[in-house]
């Protein structure tokens, strides 16, 4: 199974579909495929924030109950614990609101279903998952987000507005870095070489190739005794030391754990 790895996904050339009990392909999507997902293990419901003037309206209004309490009490003590349980009753408001679009994710023994606002169902096998990538959002305002690439789909799906997003995502790191990492090593087999983040990063037995977004910067190439140490981060960015330089570099990698855990096995086997 060849694998091509890009800063957006990861193409497998392998079988799109599910294999039911008779033997015969079936898509991903079938009818009555979540049936065959075995129990379910957790659901993740999805929320709708409320906008920037529902929360202030809301907010304001806490503040004015309070203010009436402490001035009916005659002391200013209870204006903390009134002004928490503001927070938890606003934070507590916004996750339980109905949605349009995707109503939640249900997680089985066997994969996904992701269920849609109308009650349809789309149940995607753990096979039938190629890639995924979580953001945990905060910068300039970017949300929490999560993309999720089916097998032989050309555009990712895209999770958001979730309970527990991160806590489903790593999950589904664990369950696929498994077989991506053995992936990598087949493709390093066959192809004598895997090339990440579209090329600016080569893997081979011998070492690997770094090429710099920049076209007037020159390439750095590395042997596997340079290199110190691999790790993913919790932001789905593949980190690399080498004994020359003093910063890591940094690239971002879709399911950087099995990218991490493919170079630190070749980096253990040249060590050893």
């Amino acid at each position: 199974m060849a694998v091509t790895w890009s800063p957006t996904r990861v193409r497998s050339a392998g079988s799109a579909g599910s294999v039911d009990s008779t033997g015969s392909a079936r898509p991903a999507g079938a009818p009555g495929a979540a049936g065959r997902l075995g129990p379910v293990v957790r659901v993740h419901r999805r929320y709708r924030p409320l906008s920037w003037s529902a929360r202030v309206w809301l907010h304001s209004c806490g503040v004015v109950v309070s203010v009436a309490v402490c001035v009916a009490l005659r002391g200013w003590w209870p204006s903390p614990v009134l002004a928490a349980a503001a927070v938890v009753v606003v934070s507590g408001y916004e996750r339980l609101r109905p949605t349009p679009g995707l109503r939640s994710v249900r997680v089985h023994e066997g994969g996904l279903v992701l269920v849609s606002a109308d009650g349809g169902e789309r149940a995607l096998p753990w096979c039938a998952v190629e890639a995924t990538e979580y953001s945990p959002g905060g910068a300039r305002g970017v949300p929490e987000h999560g993309r999720i690439w089916p097998a032989g789909a050309d555009e990712p799906l895209v999770l958001a507005q979730l309970r527990g997003l991160g806590e489903l995502f790593r999950e589904l790191e664990e369950r696929l870095s498994p077989g991506l990492r053995a992936a990598l090593h087949e493709t390093l087999r066959t192809e004598g070489s895997v090339r990440f983040v579209r090329g600016r990063l080569t893997v081979t037995a011998g070492g690997l190739v770094h090429r710099p977004p920049h076209p007037l910067a020159a390439a750095e190439a590395h042997r596997w005794t340079e290199v110190r140490s691999v790790r993913a981060s919790g932001l789905g960015e593949l980190e690399i030391r080498t004994h020359s330089a003093g910063l890591p570099l940094v690239l971002p990698v879709p399911n950087a754990r099995a990218a991490a855990d493919f170079l630190e096995d070749l980096r253990t086997a040249a060590a050893g």
